[in-house]
């Protein structure tokens, strides 16, 4: 092996002992399944090595690898969903700018997974931190590095884009 790859080998092996937990943690969170989330581990680090050159410093890699396992976890989730009949919630959040309800829950679990899996890239990523991390707003802005009113207008974004999706659906 290649010096270089022996480098890439061994910085893919620290931040798999790094993060490789809570790197799992997040897609057994998003996949409810363990046995997925181990597969979508391996996968998502499997990406990490292929894309290894442009993996940022350690400061970041961990945001960065989460990104990864986000995507990889949702489109799986969409595959799925796509295999099974989506069901409505009985109700969508209260509030303005994709606040939560008063009980501190979007709407049932599965629902949101679906909802998210068909959003576009950009929301889901908000939407996944905001509604299923239970992130506030301010850390969701951080962890992808965006501005809080951008975290808003795409919260506010998913939520109408979710509303239709659901009203669409009931008619």
């Amino acid at each position: 092996m290649s010096e270089s790859g022996v480098h890439t080998s061994e910085r893919v092996s620290t931040l798999y002992r790094k993060f490789g937990t809570a790197i799992y943690s997040r897609c057994r969170r998003l996949l409810k399944d363990d046995a997925l989330a181990e597969d979508a581990t391996q996968e998502v680090f499997v990406r990490v090595l292929r894309h290894i050159q442009s993996a940022p410093d350690d400061a970041t890699a961990l945001a960065w690898i989460y990104r990864i396992s986000t995507n990889y976890c949702l489109n799986q989730i969409r595959d799925r969903s796509r295999q099974a009949e989506p069901t409505a919630p009985d109700e969508m959040p209260e509030g303005d700018g994709g606040e939560v309800n008063s009980e501190g829950e979007m709407m049932d679990r599965n629902t949101a997974m679906k909802l998210i899996a068909r959003a576009p890239e950009k929301l889901q990523e908000v939407a996944v931190l905001y509604y299923v991390d239970g992130l506030e707003q301010e850390q969701v802005a951080k962890t992808l590095g965006i501005s809080r009113r951008t975290v808003i207008n795409r919260l506010q974004e998913f939520v109408e884009r979710s509303r239709k999706f659901i009203s669409r659906d009931e008619v």
